[in-house]
């Protein structure tokens, strides 16, 4: 019985051999992680902003067509139309709310004139401010480019900054550009980046169309 018990629990052992070749399997696969962690991370986080950006624009679609208006009283305010504004440029101090490629804000169009004005030295959500949620992005992601379609699509212009208009009852979105509101335009085209170059950068990009449907690439 003794002998059995020996030969059954020395069939069940591990050699040196098979720990070794273990744990350079595992190392080789821990080794694929890290290596490829930083593109990992990189896709979690555009795929996250152009999430946030798109629930952004139907956010504002939803203001506009909820009537949700500001102010109290006789000053309440609820005719006008709800837009989101998107700026490819550089930080500005001098006017933090007038957008950047590291933010985009909703905003509600207090003198019905179809962009947004920024208002500068009034804080978002101040009275007087048309600033009504202020997304900064806090990543290393950047608002890269701007892409407006006419047309068919046949023809495509670039553009630094656009505001989505938005008003009730229509769910249709209006595409506003270097002050002029071209019912023309059919789509435009978010681009989003990691803020790398060459083979490194990584893009998103979230199409919205002037039906009110919007989509990510």
């Amino acid at each position: 019985m003794n002998k059995i018990k020996y030969n059954f629990f020395l069939n069940h052992g591990f050699t040196l051999v098979e720990l070794m070749v273990v744990i350079s399997i595992f190392l080789i696969m821990v080794g694929v992680m890290l290596f490829d962690y930083g593109s990992f991370r990189s896709n979690v986080s555009l795929q996250n902003l152009s999430d946030d950006i798109a629930l952004a624009i139907r956010k504002t679609q939803g203001f506009a067509i909820g009537v949700h208006g500001l102010g109290t009283g006789n000053d309440f305010k609820n005719s006008n139309g709800y837009g989101i504004h998107f700026l490819t440029d550089n930080y500005n101090s001098a006017d933090p709310l007038a957008g950047s490629k590291k933010s985009f804000l909703i905003f509600y169009d207090l003198d019905d004139d179809d962009e947004y004005d920024s208002g500068s030295g009034i804080n978002c959500g101040e009275s007087g401010s048309e600033c009504v949620e202020l997304f900064n992005i806090k990543t290393s992601d950047i608002i890269k480019s701007i892409e407006v379609f006419i047309g068919s699509g046949s023809i495509k212009l670039s553009t630094s900054f656009i505001d989505i208009i938005f008003k009730r009852p229509n769910p249709k979105a209006y595409f506003c550009t270097n002050g002029v509101c071209d019912k023309n335009i059919t789509r435009i085209n978010i681009t989003i980046s990691n803020g790398q170059e060459g083979d490194k950068e990584k893009t998103r990009t979230i199409s919205i169309q002037n039906t009110g449907q919007i989509s990510v690439q």
